[in-house]
């Protein structure tokens, strides 16, 4: 005979807590029973089936998690995931559905390149879902995802302050193949470093460097939760989602202040900062990462999570583009991965292509067109939201990089022929490498959705900090 129990989450809690309290005579009838007939347990919260009552009871301890404490990988030293203020946890199925996640089972893990997503749900969902629960899209406000603390080993740590002449290793000023010849990306070495030891300084090739990520102002961090996409909305609805349109036309300013509104309490919310993104860069390259250039998204309708499709062209500059399937193709697809920082959906994405990204970060004492006067800069620089280089910085200065912040790191630079002229190129895959100069302090990264081989992760520019229609930014969270 066989019999079949079907109950929810809910119901199942119940059901183990019982057995937990029932009598040693109980449970060894029960057993005996067991033994004799054979019966099937269906989750409907997962869809999963288990036969036998003993593996059910199994099921039922495991995902219900009273026998253990959560989840932690042993590899993050400490550095798991905060959940805190809104922040709650999920897993994302490789469709895009989203579910809540039980964080007494494996949730994220970061040696198989799965990295800790969390959700912030609209104001009136807050108190819908529980563990285990499939989250409706239309439920959700942001996505966010863990960047665990971490050093790493320097290897190009003198910068060059000068862009070597490219144009005459080719005869073909179109023919881009400078590109391969100079190409010198390398997997990064990374290990995941507690915030309660030294941290590790490093001054030469070869030394450790504690990402200064993970320092913000006098607060020493465990991690950043950082914006899975592009940001979304405008300054009265702030969001990070997929498959909206990047909001973009407003000053670094403006930006600034989103960012500070959306959950500075609760969540130390701010605008990403050069050195997060050189944090996100860093770890999409290492072993814990896609370990290679990140697809470009080239919707031009500033669509976030979006893919070039296999047969576009991302070789030379202002590369194919548009909006249909057959050029670009959305997140929650085998082509939408490519444009994650893990090659799959647990990832970061627009980190090429999109929309041009504003930093918080510039030249000290230069305001632009941001919107800030120089008090408000100084003031922002000294607590640690806005990242300060030298005032007599000029677009080749790559050695007034911060360390960690992928700018000079990536050279040495080059400047050769594209489709519509000469440009400097950086040796990672030939990204575009601008640094900051007096008419133009604000630093923006990942490039446009149609600048082809000059866009990626280890992109970067300089703008006015002015609003530009083409311009948007990226939200971080850093509370512990």
């Amino acid at each position: 005979m066989k019999k079949v129990i079907k109950n929810n989450y809910k119901i199942l809690i119940g059901i183990i807590i019982g057995i937990v309290i029932i009598s040693v005579s109980i449970v060894y009838a029960e057993s005996t029973m067991i033994d004799s007939e054979e019966v099937t347990y269906d989750n409907e919260a997962t869809h999963e089936t288990v036969t036998n009552v003993q593996e059910a009871i199994d099921e039922l301890y495991e995902r219900s998690g009273l026998h253990k404490d959560e989840w932690k990988e042993e590899d993050l030293k400490g550095n798991d995931p905060v959940i805190t203020g809104d922040l709650i946890p999920v897993e994302i199925k490789s469709n895009g559905d989203v579910y809540y996640a039980n964080k007494h089972s494996e949730w994220y893990n970061y040696s198989e390149k799965r990295w800790a997503n969390a959700v912030i749900l609209k104001s009136e969902k807050r108190e819908t879902y529980s563990e285990g629960q499939k989250i409706e899209e239309e439920d959700i406000n942001g996505y966010f995802v863990w960047i665990p603390r971490y050093k790493y080993q320097v290897w190009h740590a003198i910068s060059e302050d000068n862009v070597i002449d490219g144009t005459t290793l080719t005869n073909d000023k179109y023919d881009n193949s400078t590109t391969q010849a100079l190409g010198k990306a390398r997997l990064i070495n990374i290990e995941f470093e507690s915030k309660n030891t030294t941290k590790s300084n490093a001054t030469k090739d070869g030394e450790w460097l504690t990402h200064p990520a993970f320092t913000l102002g006098s607060k020493e961090l465990s991690g950043i939760w950082v914006g899975k996409f592009e940001t979304g909305g405008d300054a009265d609805n702030v969001i990070v989602k997929p498959n909206v349109v990047s909001w973009r036309s407003a000053t670094v300013k403006t930006f600034f202040e989103a960012g500070k509104g959306y959950a500075r309490d609760t969540l130390d919310s701010h605008m990403m900062k050069n050195t997060e993104w050189g944090a996100v860069a860093y770890l999409s390259h290492s072993k814990y990462g896609k370990g290679t250039e990140i697809r470009i998204n080239n919707n031009s309708d500033f669509i976030t999570g979006y893919s070039a499709a296999a047969n576009t062209d991302q070789s030379s500059y202002r590369g194919i583009y548009g909006t249909d399937s057959s050029i670009t193709q959305p997140y929650n697809t085998p082509t939408g991965y490519l444009a994650s920082t893990t090659g799959n959906i647990s990832g970061i994405y627009d980190m090429s292509g999109g929309a041009h990204e504003y930093m918080a970060a510039c030249i000290e004492g230069n305001v632009g067109s941001s919107g800030f006067n120089k008090e408000e800069l100084e003031k922002e620089m000294n607590a640690g939201y806005i990242d300060k280089y030298p005032s007599d910085s000029n677009q080749t200065s790559y050695s007034k990089r911060i360390l960690g912040d992928a700018t000079g790191e990536m050279g040495p630079f080059y400047s050769y022929y594209e489709k519509d002229g000469i440009y400097y190129h950086n040796v990672w895959y030939a990204d575009g490498s601008y640094f900051v100069g007096s008419s133009y302090p604000w630093f923006n990264r990942g490039g446009l959705y149609d600048d082809g081989v000059l866009a990626g992760q280890f992109y970067f520019y300089r703008y006015t900090g002015g609003a530009y229609s083409y311009n948007g930014f990226r939200l971080v969270l850093s509370s512990q």
